[in-house]
């Protein structure tokens, strides 16, 4: 533009020649002092990208995109497993205009403040295994999840369209529990599903392995039901039925960003592209520190667990000190989980390459909806509310978007290591080897529930030993 009006003024004569040398002169001084000074910068920039002390990066830090959650390549564009697209083919069918047509028969899962639903990770396991108990009898199933907050506002139907308007019904069955045998109750057309997480309740591996699941799988001719784990069943399950809201995912990145994860967009790149260019992330490996079951803010709870399951925050370190010992700078970082903020300050301090987002406030929502009752019923603690909820399924957005994750005796990181897929970088704290963080990628194909609840010594694929199939 400057070099243009200065041709210009010189074909018309209004320029002398030598002012014309002087000013492109000045003007290329100016852009290689510039361009210097970025170029600078930017080099400033990725030194300082060692931002904690001790990191012993000697080369620039891996660069990532932001968020990216999706399911794993083998199902991506909906295309699941035969059974599961099938179900999601006769699910669509009975929806129309977002109401369930006349004659198909319905089962519901609901969480209201009538129900012990459990946190989020339960609450998506109860309706995984709603999933495919309505798949193996035969019925649409309906999600009604209100409580304390409408499930839709986090996570969104996929192609399974859950939230078609409910029937009114007041029938209810305890279909769920052991002591029931899986039945079509061919007689009803649509009822409540009883409580889907606890003792003695159907676990995904023995729904799977029913008469009805077995007899789908078997038309379906794709071999033996065993070939169907438990992680590739919740992983087609949860993306038949959900995907993250946007307000989740932006939330999730912008925990990202307060937590030092993003690479500053400073030098050349930056100038180039402007402010909206998306930043990139820092390698990360996600880590979840389980510490008692806070409750919402301006609830009082009671709630008293009967059995302990927090996070030993020494084994935590020294299984993410063997991925940096083993993998020497590409992961120059980890993302700390916690619902704990003296917790996760403890564990900063102890190693500074730790992060977390300040201002998150997660809670569990099953003590606080169950065993606790609000001070106040104001604005104020509805918007705490909404605002626990959102954060609570972000941090579970930013573990599934972690390259590598590190569960801990809890069914919220291991619904993050569902979600993510098991073909994906994990390790269970238990579990945490030389050998195991060499894979980088082990499977634990056992039920959750053996897992986690009943701290069975259950290895992965790559431990010492393979695990025994459940009966």
């Amino acid at each position: 533009m400057v070099a243009s009006s200065l041709n210009k003024k010189l074909v018309e004569g209004n320029l002398p020649s030598n002012t014309l040398r002087k000013q492109f002169t000045v003007i290329g001084a100016s852009i290689f002092f510039v361009s210097f000074w970025l170029i600078r910068l930017d080099n400033i920039v990725l030194n300082k990208l060692e931002f904690v002390p001790n990191l012993g990066i000697g080369e620039s830090p891996t660069k990532r995109t932001e968020i990216i959650i999706k399911p794993s390549e083998a199902f991506q564009d909906g295309q699941f497993d035969p059974w599961v697209n099938n179900y999601i083919n006769f699910h669509q069918s009975a929806i129309k205009d977002g109401r369930l047509k006349n004659g198909f028969r319905y089962v519901v899962y609901k969480c209201s403040d009538k129900e012990r639903c459990g946190g989020v990770g339960d609450r998506v396991l109860s309706m995984v295994r709603a999933f495919y108990f309505a798949m193996a009898t035969g019925r649409v199933l309906l999600i009604d999840s209100k409580f304390p907050v409408d499930l839709k506002k986090y996570l969104n139907p996929n192609f399974v369209k859950w939230d078609a308007e409910v029937p009114l019904t007041e029938e209810k069955f305890d279909d769920m529990s052991e002591k029931i045998p899986i039945g079509r109750r061919e007689n009803i057309i649509g009822y409540l599903l009883g409580r889907c997480n606890g003792n003695e309740r159907y676990t995904i591996s023995k729904i799977i392995q029913s008469q009805y699941m077995q007899t789908l799988i078997q038309q379906s001719a794709q071999g033996p039901l065993s070939e169907l784990s438990v992680p590739r069943a919740f992983h087609q399950a949860f993306w038949a039925m959900f995907k993250f809201d946007d307000a989740v995912l932006s939330r999730a990145e912008e925990m990202k960003k307060r937590a030092g994860l993003a690479l500053p967009s400073y030098g050349l790149n930056a100038f180039f592209q402007g402010s909206n260019r998306r930043k990139e992330m820092a390698s990360y490996i996600g880590l979840h520190n389980r510490h008692g079951d806070k409750s919402i803010s301006g609830v009082t709870s009671t709630w008293v667990e009967r059995q302990s399951r927090e996070s030993n925050s020494t084994e935590l370190l020294e299984c993410y000190h063997q991925f940096q010992r083993i993998f020497p700078g590409k992961y120059q970082a980890a993302y700390l989980a916690s619902n704990d903020s003296d917790m996760k300050n403890s564990i900063q301090a102890k190693d500074p390459t730790i992060l977390f987002a300040n201002d998150v406030d997660i809670f569990h929502l099953d003590l606080s909806s169950r065993f606790g009752k609000l001070e106040t019923d104001t604005d104020d603690i509805q918007a705490n509310i909404h605002q626990g909820v959102i954060d609570t399924w972000a941090e579970v957005a930013v573990l599934v978007d972690s390259d590598c994750l590190i569960m801990s005796r809890s069914m919220f990181t291991f619904l993050a290591y569902y979600i993510r897929d098991e073909t994906m970088c994990g390790v269970y704290i238990e579990d945490c080897n030389e050998n195991t963080v060499t894979q980088k990628i082990n499977k634990y194909p056992t039920d959750p529930v053996y897992i986690i609840y009943e701290a069975k010594d259950h290895l992965s694929q790559a431990g010492s030993r393979v695990l025994d199939p459940v009966s």
